[in-house]
């Protein structure tokens, strides 16, 4: 195959391959399926270990990869030959865990109330000034509004600046969105921390800490699920899972904002955010 992956199978009749990528430092390897649809090219590329979290963009990278080579191929046929050809990629779905859906907006993630919830309205006020919208959850979200959706929304978008505080690393919906980020690739790049004083991240003990919370939500919903019946427990098993999730991913999100210079709170509001801006912006106008 000319992008590089194996053939593991042909199906003409249904107008699809099937290939696999090697395994490399970024995953496992990755599944890719090319489907023909009339004259609309679908491609979806997702990691073989169904677990992986990070993919450091490589499902997206596939995805690029194969409408290049498909591109260079229409490209040497004859003009006679070469036909109408749409190649687009698949959903964000599809793509599964690679890149995100490449969004204008900017969205902010971070934990209601207090320091955080005050730092974020002046954080609105900045941008506004700039004449950048920022998205958030309390203005975004309508009466009965799908919360979850909106969640994964903010995982997607090009531009996420998340004000992380011990509040946001102890807070379940917090932290799924941040795995959400973290999920669809390019998370350095997309993600912009605000880290609070009370963030405590810069040591590994420290670090812990957040790991034993998240141990201890799940000991103590577990017990409490040992008080009755196994029968309809829909919603209580997903929450279950989720802290699960939370805890085994925590110390490598926690390590990756630990690296970063995200600068500290006073070094941002003396500033009036000028650098936090300025990053959001270069991001909102650079070419993918």
């Amino acid at each position: 195959m000319e992008s590089g992956f194996t053939i593991e199978r042909e199906l003409p009749a249904e107008g699809r391959i099937e290939a696999s990528g090697g395994v490399n430092w970024k995953s496992f390897g990755e599944h890719i399926e090319l489907r023909v649809e009339g004259a609309t090219v679908h491609v979806r590329s997702s990691c073989k270990v169904s677990t992986t979290v990070f993919d450091f963009g490589r499902n997206r990278q596939n995805v690029d990869a194969v409408f290049k080579a498909l591109e260079s191929s229409l490209a040497r046929m004859p003009p006679d030959r070469s036909g109408s050809v749409e190649a687009t990629p698949s959903s964000p779905a599809d793509i599964a865990l690679g890149s995100a859906d490449a969004s204008p907006e900017v969205f902010v993630s971070y934990a209601w109330g207090g320091e955080s919830e005050a730092l974020v309205d002046r954080l609105e006020r900045v941008f506004a000034a700039r004449g950048i919208a920022v998205v958030r959850d309390k203005h975004a979200l309508g009466y009965k509004a799908d919360i979850h959706a909106f969640m994964q929304r903010l995982g997607r978008g090009r531009c996420v600046i998340a004000v992380i505080g011990d509040k946001y690393l102890r807070s379940p919906h917090c932290m799924f969105e941040l795995m959400q980020v973290a999920a669809r690739g390019d998370f350095q790049d997309r993600v912009f921390p605000v880290l609070l004083d009370d963030a405590k991240i810069q040591r590994a003990a420290e670090r812990v800490r957040y790991v034993q919370h998240w141990e201890a939500q799940i000991r103590e919903l577990d017990e409490a699920l040992k008080t009755v019946s196994a029968a309809d427990l829909k919603g209580f098993r997903e929450e279950i899972d989720l802290y699960t999730e939370i805890r085994r991913t925590i110390a490598e999100l926690t390590a990756i904002l630990r690296n970063m210079n995200t600068l500290s709170t006073q070094m941002h509001s003396e500033t009036d955010f000028v650098a936090l801006v300025d990053a959001v912006s270069a991001r909102l106008t650079a070419r993918s």
